[in-house]
């Protein structure tokens, strides 16, 4: 077995710690002067010395009897975290994550290092597969790779988008060689349902789309149905797929504003919402948008809603869910967040619509009422349920003083939201959440009860999706990393890794991140803050100071339109 080394100076600072089993029976071998703390029995102590080249002080648990108890293990780590206080220890190896986590919540100051025993390589340690359709939950296989530590491989489906993450993550493109092999899988986007059913028909566990669920979505009709059954407040709105049929309707019914969204796969940018009381910017855009469709970026049909615009304040609620109930803290309350996506391109919500440019967070729990109104709905809850859903699902609302209107469902990972929901917002570790959601697990969670923030970065040509030359693109551009006296450095810090998150890039010939595809939807960057002022403006700080990219452009009023919106509504 490879010997290894714990490196300690000669003046024993800082003052290391190890325990036996599982560290130093391993194979890692301590200097002298590391000091021992083992649940073992004094009489094995000869037993012990073999490993022990160097004359280490052992400590031994004073209480053998203690070891026959079920609750051992937590004794045992309640002891070593007595002793680490009492002999001043600074760095302390454990093998055991129970007693690794009990060790540091009791000593916070104190460097706890977990060591990977075999035992619990081949029973015990978590695999992730991350199979996306166009490379866009890229940031939570870094995160799961390179922050928490797991055995990650992405899956890339269209071959469009396939360099992304080349270089930085593991890459697996025959995704049905991982069958079986005790992976979690995390497959994003509503397309894929029919592979996320497949496989848990197959036994494997997904955290993913399935068909009733993506219906909802959608479908959305099929969506305002279920909100009108549920009791929300919903105004008037019919489906086209004609769109001579859409523009009549809207001359026929001039007295009243619409906004068009679209359905399916159709670009998300032909969705307006009416500003003038005649409809004649609305009839505009529907007749220049006949005139401009271009079946090779919008498909052969069309397919959109109109709805009656509703006025007051748009907010969405999140939440999760496991097959069987919503996740919940160790209170027992179910968790989840507010949050107000951006999605025009420029600051005062100017420019046109591209998706999102950042979106502000709060975590809340089933106490906060508004929370509990929108997304605890009986009806709902019976859809998750009867679908055996495991995922994120998000409701998009608009708040008035009349009551809630919902707007659409959203149940996969959303785009830039997942980067803050499954990392940045938690206080529990992502991969032990997402195993949870994805086994029916009821282990609690704990949410970040602060304000949080997603900025998104992008560069040429976003938001335009057409066609171009690679030198009218970002294609290749390279991301430079900014130490703390901003010059470039060479790799991301610890703290950049769990902040910065990289959607569209890839490692060249010289390990230098790069552009990876000509879309120019880039990365995100997260934050948390007390109040929403400071959560931006720390957050366009990080940004200037720890990152740059040629021409590369973000919002940096994220939070300012709900600031406003709060004077005049409450989320209590």
């Amino acid at each position: 077995m490879e010997l290894k080394t714990l490196l300690q100076k000669n003046e024993h600072k800082p003052i290391i710690g190890s325990d036996y089993d599982g560290v130093i029976s391993e194979g890692i071998i301590p200097e002298r002067g590391t000091i021992i703390l083992t649940g073992r029995k004094s009489e094995t102590e000869d037993e012990m010395r073999e490993l022990l080249p160097n004359k280490n002080k052992i400590y031994f648990f004073p209480d053998p009897e203690d070891l026959n108890d079920k609750n051992h293990d937590t004794l045992i780590a309640k002891w070593k975290s007595e002793m680490i206080q009492k002999l001043g220890i600074e760095k302390f190896y454990e093998d055991r994550k129970s007693q690794a986590k009990i060790i540091q919540e009791e000593n916070p100051a104190v460097e706890i290092i977990h060591v990977k025993n075999e035992e619990e390589k081949e029973t015990g340690e978590l695999k992730f597969l991350v199979v996306s359709e166009f490379g866009e939950i890229l940031d939570i296989a870094i995160h799961l790779s390179k922050v928490e530590n797991y055995e990650v491989k992405l899956c890339i489906l269209d071959n469009r988008f396939e360099k992304i993450g080349d270089g930085i993550v593991e890459k697996e493109q025959d995704w049905h060689r991982c069958i079986g092999q005790g992976y979690i899988w995390l497959i994003d986007g509503t397309g894929k349902y029919d592979l996320s059913e497949w496989l848990i028909e197959q036994g494997e566990y997904v955290v993913g789309p399935n068909k009733i669920m993506s219906d909802l979505e959608n479908d959305r009709q099929l969506g305002q149905k279920l909100f009108k059954k549920a009791g929300f407040n919903q105004p008037f709105s019919r489906n086209f797929t004609d769109i001579d049929e859409c523009i009549e309707f809207v001359k026929d019914n001039e007295n009243k504003l619409w906004i068009l969204k679209q359905n399916k796969d159709l670009p998300k940018h032909i969705n307006y919402k009416g500003k003038f009381d005649d409809n004649s910017d609305m009839l505009y855009h529907l007749t220049e948008l006949k005139k401009s469709w271009n079946e090779n970026e919008y498909g052969s049909g069309f397919d959109c809603d109109l709805m009656e615009v509703v006025s007051g304040m748009e907010i969405a609620v999140s939440a999760f869910y496991n097959g069987h109930d919503f996740m919940r803290n160790k209170e027992g309350k179910r968790i989840g967040y507010f949050n107000w996506e951006y999605k025009k391109i420029s600051d005062g919500d100017l420019g046109a619509n591209c998706g999102e440019m950042g979106t502000l967070f709060l975590g809340v729990d089933e106490d906060n009422k508004m929370f509990s109104d929108i997304i605890l709905k009986p009806e709902l809850e019976e859809k998750l349920k009867e679908s055996n859903y495991h995922g994120v699902i998000d409701i998009n609302c608009i708040v008035t003083k009349k009551g809630i209107t919902a707007l659409e469902f959203t149940s996969r990972f959303g785009i830039p939201g997942a980067s803050y929901e499954f990392i940045n917002g938690l206080k529990t570790n992502t991969g032990e959440f997402l195993a949870s959601i994805a086994k029916g697990e009821d282990n609690p969670v704990e949410v970040i009860r602060d304000w949080g923030m997603v900025m998104v970065v992008v560069a040429k040509p976003f938001p335009i999706e057409s066609e171009l030359s690679d030198e009218d693109t970002s294609l290749g551009e390279k991301l430079w990393i900014l130490g703390q006296n901003g010059l470039p450095r060479a790799d991301f810090s610890p703290d950049q890794l769990k902040n910065i998150h990289l959607e569209n890039f890839k490692k060249n010939d010289d390990n230098e991140y790069v552009v990876s595809t000509k879309g120019g939807y880039l990365l995100t960057v997260c934050g948390t803050g007390k109040t929403i002022e400071k959560t931006r403006e720390n957050l366009k700080k990080y940004i200037k100071e720890n990152i740059y990219l040629c021409d590369m452009s973000y919002r940096t009023d994220i939070g300012k339109r709900t600031e406003e919106d709060l004077e005049e509504f409450s989320i209590e």
